[in-house]
């Protein structure tokens, strides 16, 4: 990777979340400006916009003028179909892609799960890599899949710079923090805040990237579940933290 992408306008949809924060505060930390795009305020925002993704002119709106998305904004676990995951995470999806490509974005960033491995066998003399494929196990982990593959069609058919991101376990929930703590595998995949906003701002900053699917983790803790790198190659990540460093909420001191 050679040069940065400095000062860009970006649009972080989902930008109240856990990872939204961080992305937010880490690319303003750099010089860039954000756009916040989500159901509530975006105070880690430069500017905030509160709407729904499934109004495609909402998305078009907060799309015009910036030269980076990074989308975020989903249902973040499996949920029924018709009235969660289909609004969110496909029609949604489709909004952010058609305004990306139509407002002629330069950067697209989609964020996908390592969920769309979980039916790969968990190898004990290597990483999940990118070409054991896909095999999803719920209908959320089925809507991702379908953003890699439209991130795939939009790169190659509209020309466009297309980013997918495979995250490991970044705790939302104290009880998301009791599960990493009795998972060898669920540690291995932590993914802190502080991780996760370097991953994207790397993502915004790398430049000559045409399409990629890349893990994204922080520092193994012995085992290696995700091949992570191809994000050090391709856009020059390195984490920084091993679990339970930076992890956003209390460790139990009972355990």
């Amino acid at each position: 990777m050679v040069g940065v992408r400095q000062n860009t306008r970006t649009l972080v949809t989902g930008s109240a979340g856990a990872i939204g924060r961080a992305t937010a505060a880490e690319l303003k930390s750099r010089g860039h400006f954000v756009r916040g795009f989500d159901r509530v305020e975006s105070p880690h925002a430069d500017e905030s916009i509160v709407a729904n993704l499934a109004d495609a002119g909402a998305v078009r709106d907060a799309t015009r003028g910036m030269d980076t998305v990074i989308h975020l904004a989903a249902t973040p676990d499996d949920a029924d179909f018709m009235s969660e995951l289909l609004p969110n995470n496909v029609i949604g999806l489709f909004n952010v892609f058609d305004a990306a490509r139509d407002e002629g974005v330069e950067r697209l960033v989609v964020t996908s799960t390592g969920q769309v491995v979980g039916g790969v066998p968990r190898y004990t003399d290597r990483p999940v890599m990118l070409e054991d494929g896909t095999a999803p196990r719920n209908h959320y982990a089925v809507t991702k899949v379908m953003a890699e593959a439209m991130a795939d069609m939009y790169a190659h058919r509209h020309d466009m710079s297309v980013i997918v991101v495979r995250p490991g376990w970044l705790p939302r929930e104290l009880h998301h923090v009791h599960g990493i703590m009795k998972s060898e595998w669920g540690q291995a995949v932590y993914f802190s805040p502080n991780d996760a906003g370097r991953f994207f701002r790397c993502c915004v900053e790398a430049v000559g990237v045409k399409h990629a699917v890349l893990f994204a983790t922080s520092k193994s803790n012995g085992k290696i579940v995700f091949d992570i790198e191809p994000a050090l190659e391709l856009i020059g990540y390195e984490p920084q933290d091993v679990w339970p460093q930076n992890c956003p909420h209390p460790l139990p001191k009972d355990e």
